[in-house]
């Protein structure tokens, strides 16, 4: 089971194996054939459970998906929380750092390539409530971002200048353009690529010059 949407190691989940192998089901099917025309037998199918078993986790199609979009980048943030954390331990030049937690960013999501398509492309297409879903996940990594950005541009003020909010969305933006991108080509594996073009992105932002 992949790690992004795999629940069983949580216990407030009830048949935590299955439930995982549902919300998998649905990345594979949203792969496959989008989420419009995956059906609930679909994602029975393909996680070899009943659709009564399907039934008796998620209300509908709509709260799997919010479902698996909630945990798989909750996984992806606290992977990236961790990495600037490692990084800032470490004592790494402060651009080593913007490039760790970008390189997990991308490296977590290349990691399920099914789960990267959701998140990515079959999101937007899934009604109001996910598309406030997914603003509310790209708040949450621009905060972590703008967090990262004051604290670079407090340790190396010769280095690093000082940005507002806005600015820092546009850089996410363009970030997650480049991984669309990628991932519209069938190739959310080798996200990992985009790691350094990714990570230029935020450094000519920040960079003095």
């Amino acid at each position: 089971m992949d790690a992004l949407v795999d629940p069983s190691a949580d216990p407030a989940v009830d048949d935590g194996h299955r439930r995982g192998r549902i919300l998998w089901a649905l990345a594979v099917c949203m792969a496959a054939k989008g989420y419009s025309a995956t059906t609930i037998a679909d994602i029975a199918r393909e996680g070899r459970v009943s659709k009564t078993l399907v039934y008796a986790h998620f209300r509908d199609k709509e709260e799997c998906l919010l479902e698996l979009y909630t945990r798989a980048n909750d996984t992806v943030l606290a992977q990236v929380r961790l990495a600037q954390e490692q990084a800032r331990a470490a004592g790494s030049p402060w651009r080593e750092r913007l490039r760790a937690g970008i390189g997990s960013y991308l490296g977590t999501l290349a990691a399920g390539p099914a789960v990267a398509w959701a998140a990515l492309v079959e999101v937007q297409a899934a009604g109001p409530r996910a598309r406030e879903l997914r603003r509310q996940v790209v708040d949450r990594y621009v905060d972590l971002l703008c967090e990262v950005a004051a604290d670079l541009a407090g340790q190396h003020p010769e280095q690093v200048r000082p940005v507002g909010r806005p600015l820092v969305l546009a850089a996410v933006g363009g970030i997650n353009e480049l991984m669309l991108a990628r991932v519209e080509r069938g190739e959310a594996g080798r996200l990992g690529e985009d790691v350094d073009d990714a990570t230029a992105i935020v450094v000519g932002l920040l960079e003095r010059r």
